[in-house]
Parts: C-alpha cells; structure tokens; sequence
C-alpha cells in the first residue's frame, strides 16, 4: 500500500469554483482525522490559454469579449458566482478582479511544487485573482506572491525566465485527457476515482472518509459525484 493517499488536483486560477473548492476542500480536511494521510498533488490547466491582461477592460468587459456575450450578462455571471463564494465564507471582488493569461503563474507553481508549498501558493494565486484584484500575468506581483510564502525571490525569477517549467505545464495539460477531465476543479484519487467540481464540505468528507477506508484495504472503487466546474470552453456558470 502506499504511504500516502494520493489526491490530484487539476485547476486554473482563473476558475472560481476551483477557488470555492479549495476552501471547502480544506475545511473538510480540518475535520478529517486521517488529513496527515493525505498528499495533495496540484496539477496546472489553462482554462483560456489564448488571452492576455488588457488594462482597458474590466472583468465584466473581459468576460464578455472572451464569452462573445454582452457586458450586461458577463456582469451577471460574476456576480452569482461573487454570491456563490460568500455563502462559502469566501470574498469575491470581481468588479476589480484582472483577467490575465495564466501560463506564467503555472509555471512558477510547478517550480514551487518542488519547494514543498504549492498548496499555499493555490490559495495566494486565488486570492490574487478574485479577492484582491491583482495581474498575475505580472512578473512583480508573482514575486511578491513568493516573498510572503518565504521562498527565494531569485530563484523564483531565474524559473521564470526560462523555460525550465514550461513542459511540465503542457505535460499536465496533456495528461488531462488521460485523467477524463471535462471542467475543473477535477479530482483524481490514487490514480483510480475520479470526481469533479466544487462539492460543499460535507461531501468532501464523506469521499475522502470512504475511499481512506477504502485505502486501508487497497480496494478503491469508481465515485459518480458531481459538482459545478467551468468546462473547457472557459464557461463558469
């Protein structure tokens, strides 16, 4: 058996309901007594590959250029999912939020995977996008990202300036299709059960409590479970 129950993560930091799941993920883990036994193993995907930060548009203006759908209904939509994100416990600031290209914030999480906290740059990078309305296409604020997580700066940057972490990224991305994604967050368990969405705590718990048993005796069943992912067209909705 393996020492650790493995659970992979495939998101982007432009999903809000990766954000969501996040949070609920972790409060299921404060109360399941077994967390130590989790490994969580964050897997990079580009919802939108194809945009860049305009500073001349909103979010509400970007989205609807992105979605080809008027101002008036990307507004819409980001203010349910803000609303969604505050029944959660989460603060959703999308009237300032920066639509940006994600690739450069991949890359610099697989260079932080290997320096043992890719879970607390997810949630600095989540933070970044929809709480406090920060480019993370920016160089500086991904650096500064690093500094508060105690990492180095410099080595941060000289994984930034080259390509050393490109082709783990695109590797990720390629091993979706393997996985069976259709939306993230997509969940992957010991490389065996595979569900998708932001499911509420409760949910969380109750999966990670049945396939840790489960574990225990090597045996890791199918989950049929699904909650709400923006799918590969980009739609959050």
């Amino acid at each position: 058996m393996n020492l650790k129950l493995n659970l992979d993560i495939w998101s982007d930091m432009l999903c809000p309901f990766c954000f969501i799941a996040k949070h609920n993920l972790d409060q299921a883990l404060a109360s399941f007594p077994d967390a130590k036994d989790i490994e969580i193993r964050w897997h990079s995907y580009q919802l939108a590959p194809q945009i860049s930060y305009d500073p001349t548009k909103d979010a509400h203006q970007a989205l609807a250029d992105h979605k080809g759908m008027t101002r008036e209904t990307a507004l819409q939509l980001n203010q349910q999912v803000a609303q969604m994100a505050t029944q959660v416990g989460l603060s959703f600031d999308v009237d300032n939020m920066k639509w940006a290209n994600t690739l450069k914030a991949h890359r610099l999480l697989q260079w932080v995977k290997t320096q043992g906290k890719a879970h607390e740059l997810e949630e600095r990078l989540f933070q970044a996008v929809f709480s406090k309305g920060e480019n993370i296409e920016d160089e500086s604020v991904l650096l500064n990202i690093v500094s508060e997580l105690g990492l180095s700066t410099k080595e941060a940057a000289s994984a930034l300036d080259s390509d050393a972490f490109t082709e783990a990224v695109e590797q990720d991305i390629r091993n979706a299709q393997y996985v069976g994604l259709r939306g993230v967050p997509h969940f992957v368990i010991n490389e065996k059960s595979a569900f998708s969405g932001a499911l509420p705590p409760e949910s969380f718990l109750k999966i990670l409590t049945q396939i840790h048993q489960e574990w225990k005796s090597s045996q890791i069943t199918p989950l049929n479970v699904q909650g709400q992912n923006c799918d590969l067209s980009g739609n959050c909705d």
